[in-house]
């Protein structure tokens, strides 16, 4: 029966798969797989924050309206 869910194998080496057992014990998850899948997921958010920084601190530089200013444009 097909899943729903994609499957990715990842092979690992033996000390980093302690590890993950040791957090799944800590966490009390059901399995490794789902302590790898969470910590994917925060590494993902990290990575959307760095990104959407960046792009912030280049928009900081660019020249800037005030609410006015922009309002009485449009009302021309």
């Amino acid at each position: 029966m097909p899943t729903a869910k994609k499957r990715v194998n990842l092979t690992i080496e033996d000390e980093l798969y302690e590890e993950f057992d040791t957090l799944k014990k800590l966490r009390k998850d059901a399995s490794i797989s789902s302590v790898i899948l969470d910590l994917a997921k925060e590494a993902l958010e990290i990575n959307e924050d760095l990104y959407y920084a960046k792009i912030a601190a280049t928009r900081l530089g660019e020249k800037r309206l005030s609410h006015d200013e922009v309002w009485a444009k449009k009302r021309k």
